[in-house]
């Protein structure tokens, strides 16, 4: 088994080199498999059998493929609630924006006491729908441009 230390709040994984080498086969088997015909199941020695849930399976490929590169492996919880200065942070504004977002609803908040604060999911959500939004507004400035110069010509 692999050695687990607490570090600030995260926990490292020295993975082995026979760990290493096992990841290592078995990621490759991995991509020798359409990801949608790839199911992981966990078999105990009596026989019995549990299939793992797709986004469970995902998340343990992913650990498989860290495995694989033969490094030490972090890994921490966080908590489904954030600070505004989390939170801004995360989203490389500045925190009193981030406040007028949320009093304006644009990003969902709440408080606790006196403090707000931003579930997890809603900040990426948020930033994830800024992105796009960012995305679409690039397509369309290109678009213009592409109109602007073909009636140049």
């Amino acid at each position: 088994m692999a050695a687990l230390t607490a570090i600030q709040n995260v926990r490292t994984i020295d993975v082995t080199s026979t760990q290493t080498a096992e990841a290592k086969e078995v990621s490759r088997r991995f991509n020798e498999v359409d990801a949608q015909d790839l199911t992981i199941r966990i078999e105990s020695s009596a026989g019995e059998a549990v299939t793992v849930p797709e986004d469970l399976s995902n998340l343990l490929q992913t650990i498989l493929r860290l495995a694989a590169s033969g490094q030490s492996i972090g890994i921490t919880q966080l908590s489904k609630a954030m600070t505004s200065v989390e939170a801004a942070k995360t989203l490389g504004i500045s925190r009193p924006t981030l406040l007028k977002l949320a009093a304006n609803g644009d990003i969902a908040s709440h408080k606790v006491g006196s403090h707000t604060r931003f579930d997890r999911a809603n900040v990426r959500a948020f930033a994830e729908a800024r992105l796009t939004k960012q995305r679409d507004s690039f397509d369309s400035l290109r678009d213009f441009e592409d109109a602007m110069s073909f009636n140049q010509d």
